[in-house]
C-alpha cells in the first residue's frame, strides 16, 4: 500500500493523470525491481514548470522519480519533446564520470515511459535559491560552483564522443532559445537584432557539455554535499551560457534584496574568478559575449516566458533598464553590468 502527501503549491493531487496515478508508479518501480513489497509513501516534489517530480519512500531508500512535461506549466504556451529526460540521465552519468560527489545517481531509465529514477539528496539538504532569496549570501559558495563549472565544462572539452551524444540542440531550443532570446526579441524589437546575433552565435561556439540551467534553485547544499539538479537541457555547446545563465539569476537577487547587492556582486565575482581560473588554457574566453549573454537571460528573466515570479514591478523595470542598456553598448564588461546595477 503506498500513502500520499504533497508539497505545498506544486499542482493537482493524484487521479489528476500527472505520471499516471501514484499507484501507477509504485507499482511500475517494484516491477523494474526498484521497490519489493514494503510499505511506502509517495510525495511530490517542486519540479519546476517543467517537470513532474515525485520522492517515493521506503523504510531502506528514498527514490526520486522524473518524467518532463510537453507543455510547461506557464501562461503563455510553451512546449518541449519529454524525451529531454533521458538525455538528462545520460549527461548525468557523464557528469558522474568527472564528478560523482556533485550530481544524483542514476538509477534506472525507462525509455518506453520517458521516465528516469535518481538517488534523493541527504536530508537536510535545501535549495541554494531559497538563502539567496533571504539574504543569506555566501561567496564561498559560489565559488565552488565556479570550481564545478570549470572542471565540467574543461574535462569535455574537444571530447568527439561527448559532443557526437549530446550533438542534439533540440531541448536548448525549445526550453531556452525560443523562450529567452526569440520571444524576449518580438518584446524589445528595437534590441531583437542584437539579442538574436548572442543566440545566433552559440552554434558557432561549441566546446563542451553545457547544463543549460546552471541556477541556484538547481544547487542542492547539504550539510557535507553540493549536487547539481537538473541536466535535461544538457548538449554541447558554447559553455558562456552556463556563466551568463549563473550570474543573471545572481543580479536578479541582487534587483530582489537591493540592500545585499555587494553581497550578490561579491558572489557574482567569486564565481567568475574561480571559474576562469580553472578553464583558463583550455576553454576561450570572450567577455564581451559572456556580458551580452548574461544581459540577454536578465532581460529574460523580466520578459520571457517564465519570468522570476519574486521580482515585483519595481524591479522587474529597473531589471528591464540594465538589460537593455549593456545590449544597446558597444563592448560592454562583466563590471559594465554591475555598475548599471548600483
Amino acid at each position: 500500500m503506498s500513502a500520499v502527501s504533497g508539497s505545498p503549491g506544486y499542482g493537482a493531487g493524484p487521479g489528476d493523470g500527472e505520471l499516471d496515478g501514484f499507484s501507477a508508479v509504485v507499482t511500475h518501480l517494484r516491477e523494474r525491481g526498484l521497490l519489493n513489497g514494503e510499505p511506502v509513501t509517495v510525495e511530490r516534489l517542486s519540479g519546476g514548470v517543467s517537470n513532474d517530480v515525485l520522492a517515493v519512500r521506503g523504510p531502506n531508500r528514498v527514490l526520486v522519480v522524473k518524467r518532463a512535461l510537453a507543455r510547461l506549466r506557464v501562461t503563455e504556451e510553451w512546449l518541449a519533446d519529454p524525451d529531454r529526460v533521458l538525455a538528462e540521465a545520460e549527461a548525468l552519468r557523464v557528469a558522474a564520470h568527472y564528478q560523482p560527489s556533485r550530481v544524483p545517481p542514476v538509477l534506472d531509465v525507462d525509455p518506453e515511459q520517458q521516465m528516469i529514477v535518481i538517488g534523493f539528496a541527504e536530508l537536510g539538504a535545501r535549495e541554494w535559491r531559497a538563502g539567496l532569496l533571504a539574504g543569506d549570501v555566501d561567496p564561498e559558495i559560489a565559488g565552488v560552483l565556479g570550481d564545478i563549472l570549470a572542471r565540467w565544462h574543461a574535462a569535455t572539452a574537444g571530447d568527439s564522443d561527448v559532443r557526437e551524444r549530446f550533438g542534439s540542440r533540440k531541448a536548448f531550443e525549445q526550453l531556452r532559445i525560443d523562450p529567452f532570446y526569440r520571444w524576449v526579441g518580438r518584446s524589445h524589437p528595437d534590441l531583437a537584432s542584437r539579442i538574436d546575433a548572442v543566440a545566433a552565435s552559440m552554434p558557432t561556439r561549441p566546446a563542451c557539455l553545457v547544463h543549460g540551467d546552471f541556477s541556484p534553485k538547481n544547487v542542492l547544499l547539504g550539510r557535507s554535499s553540493i549536487w547539481i539538479i537538473d541536466w535535461e537541457v544538457a548538449h554541447y555547446g558554447d559553455p558562456s551560457f552556463d556563466v551568463g545563465f549563473l550570474l543573471a539569476h545572481l543580479m536578479c537577487k541582487s534587483l530582489h534584496r537591493p540592500e545585499s547587492s555587494p553581497d550578490y556582486q561579491s558572489a557574482a565575482l567569486r564565481f567568475l574568478n574561480r571559474y576562469r581560473t580553472g578553464s583558463d588554457g583550455i576553454l576561450p574566453w570572450d567577455e564581451e559575449h559572456v556580458t551580452l549573454q548574461t544581459a540577454c537571460l536578465l532581460l529574460a528573466r523580466m520578459d520571457g516566458k517564465s519570468p522570476a515570479a519574486y521580482l515585483d514591478e519595481r524591479s522587474r523595470h529597473r531589471g528591464r533598464e540594465i538589460a537593455r542598456s549593456v545590449l544597446s553598448q558597444d563592448a560592454p564588461s562583466i563590471e559594465d553590468l554591475w555598475k548599471e546595477l548600483s
